[in-house]
């Protein structure tokens, strides 16, 4: 893998002062894992998220180090021993069982390659600056028109609600109930749980990497500032982490975040998301 062609560079903040986050980010040569643990929102539930991240960011980078192993496999297998390792079983239980997204990334000889199960894209810029996105949106579209959703969000967009109010809290929880029947099933949506058939499931892409310059891995807590929010673009991303650094694109979106606590212009589950970004700089 010619990893010596990659420079690395990535931040990551909690969403929140109070909670520490739960995103991961974990790299090799040549390959990087980033890993979102999914926040419990079922009253009294254990929050799992971080360390179900910590577990399944290591698994990950164990097995997809070795070229001759698919992504998805590698993913198939890493959560199977996340799930043995945690004492986890089935089902999946959205909004209290232990979760997250994952997004891995490599270098394959003169391909890169991507994976990923869940909300955490990667955009691989050319030298043109056109931009591809691997992106899993099987989630969003079973949850975007579903009554429970339109109702949080119009609250929040009339101002009538704000985010974390009690009626805010009750859809949020409705919203995970209503998806009990669709985690990790054919024709549903697929999330890193208990059960490894969620990574043979990952949506896959793969550029040859002489046509890239820049790739960005993001959880959605900072890809809302492309796809959410407006405030850039993918190549306008890039650029900023190559002239700033990725820690000043969160900056950005945490500015952005501060600037609408309750919700009322970018409706959103929380004033704030835990914000990863990795920038992989391709050298010539």
């Amino acid at each position: 893998m010619h990893s010596s062609r990659l420079k690395i560079t990535a931040a990551t903040r909690a969403g929140s002062p109070r909670v520490a986050s739960e995103d991961r980010v974990r790299t090799a040569p040549g390959l990087i894992v980033v890993v979102d643990g999914v926040t419990t929102v079922a009253d009294g539930a254990e929050a799992l998220g971080g360390t179900y991240a910590d577990t399944l960011g290591e698994e990950v980078i164990a097995l997809a180090g070795d070229p001759d192993t698919d992504l998805r496999t590698a993913l198939a297998e890493a959560i199977g021993r996340t799930a043995k390792a945690l004492n986890l079983a089935l089902p999946t239980v959205p909004g209290s069982s232990a979760q997250a997204t994952v997004t891995v990334a490599r270098v394959r000889g003169t391909t890169f390659e991507a994976a990923a199960i869940g909300d955490s894209p990667v955009a691989a810029i050319s030298h043109d600056s056109s931009v591809r996105v691997l992106t899993d949106d099987r989630l969003a579209a079973l949850v975007g028109n579903r009554p429970a959703r339109l109702e949080q969000w119009e609250r929040l967009r009339s101002g009538v609600g704000r985010i974390g109010d009690q009626r805010h809290r009750e859809l949020m929880q409705e919203i995970m109930r209503g998806l009990s029947d669709a985690v990790n099933v054919p024709g549903g949506y697929w999330i890193a749980g208990a059960d490894p058939q969620a990574g043979l499931n990952a949506v896959v892409a793969s550029w040859p990497l002489e046509e890239l310059s820049d790739i960005l891995i993001a959880t959605d807590g900072t890809s809302v500032a492309v796809d959410k929010y407006g405030l850039l673009t993918w190549p306008q991303i890039a650029d900023l982490c190559r002239t700033e650094g990725p820690d000043a694109v969160l900056d950005l979106v945490d500015e952005a975040d501060a600037s609408d606590p309750f919700g009322h212009r970018w409706p959103r589950a929380k004033p704030g998301d835990d914000k990863t970004l990795v920038h992989v700089l391709v050298a010539p």
